[in-house]
């Protein structure tokens, strides 16, 4: 016990008056104060926020793409580059630096094997050619056969009309005889003579009948075979497609001994020379033959912070330094953003596409990005109301005489003023973020001296 309280004591015992009378009463000199601890309080406001935000970034190819062969092959020869020639270097050869052309030529391979099948294939649908050529001969052939077939058949008919009416006239005749013979006109000898031309006539009609229905099996033989030489066609024709199908494949292989330029640039990487053994890729096995970057356009990659995201949108004006070119500035434009704030790194992915046609702009230069942001419409505190631990911020709300402490969620800060973009009860991990009304009473000032719960009286 210190030597004050046990003063304090001893004069309560026995106060001056004595010891053995009764003491006054009242509180205990020296008794800690309790109560609620004063604070003061400001409500959030509105106004406009401007700021510059200026963040590192990294240049990149427009486009890099590997060249990989597609078959498996020799390498034959490295293209000449006309450039390098031009330059006065006789046997300059695609490499890196190389400035190439779409669709320019970098290598050609050598598959002996690939260029025989191809010949075969083009044979082949020679041969198939060939053939539906004879087949459509052969309907030539037929169509003339049938058409003699069916005037066959005509002339039969016209036979049959012949015979009937040689027949029907006998028989006219023969009754007519008949009569004459009943009458005693002729005698019975010719009406015989009759009789038997009229029997003549009845074969001979019997025969034009038969005569055309062996025509009429002809034209149907006839009909059968063009048909047949119709359906030929049909087979011979699916036979030339087939062959041409595959020509075009293997073409479309033994083009694949050409290995191209995919677009106007620069071949940045080489690891192939001549005779070298070279295979397709498969997954991430087998290193490409080239490697080509378009260097017309670069892009700008920088990581704007969560803070500033919302700014950062395509077509925002932005400034490109490059210190490895004497600072000088690029004028640029945001072409892109990823859309999502990264969690790991609270960052926005952004890009900037700007020319460079000079080719002063070399990929993997490191630049610095600006670019102007401002909020019209932004919710601000005094800095003094935010508290800053765990890696997040907190303030403290007057609710009914107590403060109750929140996380919040803090964007920029100007001056002495910070932007706060939410809030949530420290006391819950997770759930939405509630936006500032404005009609919050926040606790300004010596926050570390309160707690969550604590009662608190309002200064004025």
């Amino acid at each position: 016990m210190s030597v004050r309280r046990w003063l304090v004591a001893l004069s309560v015992a026995c106060p001056p008056a004595g010891c053995g009378k009764p003491a006054a009463s009242g509180p205990a000199v020296g008794a800690p104060a309790t109560g609620p601890t004063a604070v003061k309080v400001v409500k959030p406001v509105r106004q406009a926020l401007h700021w510059t935000v200026e963040q590192p970034g990294t240049l990149t190819a427009f486009e890099v793409t590997p060249v990989a062969a597609k078959l498996a092959g020799y390498v034959r020869e490295i293209a000449p580059d006309p450039h390098a020639r031009q330059q006065g270097r006789a046997d300059a050869v695609i490499d890196i630096g190389s400035v190439v052309k779409k669709d320019q030529l970098l290598a050609t391979l050598d598959i002996p094997e690939l260029v025989e099948e191809a010949a075969q294939k083009r044979a082949a649908e020679d041969q198939a050619k060939a053939e539906r050529e004879q087949v459509r001969k052969d309907l030539a052939v037929t169509d003339a056969q049938l058409a003699a077939a069916r005037a066959m058949a005509k002339e039969a008919e016209a036979g049959v009309t012949k015979a009937a009416a040689d027949a029907d006239r006998w028989k006219t005749e023969l009754a007519q005889s008949d009569d004459l013979v009943s009458r005693k006109v002729i005698d019975a000898q010719s009406r015989a003579v009759v009789g038997k031309q009229y029997q003549a006539a009845e074969a001979a009609r019997a025969e034009a009948v038969a005569r055309v229905g062996s025509a009429t099996a002809a034209v149907a033989e006839r009909q059968a075979r063009r048909d047949k030489v119709d359906a030929d066609i049909l087979t011979a024709d699916a036979r030339v497609r087939v062959a041409a199908a595959a020509v075009k494949e293997v073409e479309a292989r033994v083009g694949y001994l050409r290995v191209t330029a995919p677009f106007d640039g620069v071949v940045t990487d080489r690891r192939v020379h001549t005779r070298h053994f070279v295979q397709p890729p498969t997954g991430t096995a087998g290193p490409p033959l080239f490697v080509v970057a378009r260097l017309d356009v670069v892009r700008v990659f920088v990581d704007v912070p969560e803070a500033s995201a919302a700014q950062a949108r395509a077509g925002a004006k932005a400034a490109v330094r490059v210190p490895a070119l004497g600072n000088e500035e690029f004028a640029g434009t945001i072409a892109r953003t990823a859309g999502v704030v990264q969690p790991e790194t609270r960052t926005l992915r952004t890009e900037i596409d700007l020319p460079n046609e000079a080719r002063a702009l070399q990929p993997g230069m490191y630049a610095v990005v600006r670019f102007d942001a401002a909020a019209a419409d932004a919710t601000v505190l005094p800095a003094a109301c935010v508290l800053p631990a765990d890696e997040t911020h907190y303030a403290y709300l007057v609710e009914e005489d107590k403060a109750v402490k929140y996380r919040v969620r803090v964007g920029r800060s100007e001056g002495p003023s910070v932007q706060v973009l939410g809030r949530r009860r420290a006391s819950h991990t997770a759930g939405d973020w509630l936006p500032f009304a404005g009609t919050e009473r926040v606790v300004v000032g010596n926050l570390g001296a309160l707690t969550d719960g604590a009662a608190v009286l309002i200064q004025e």
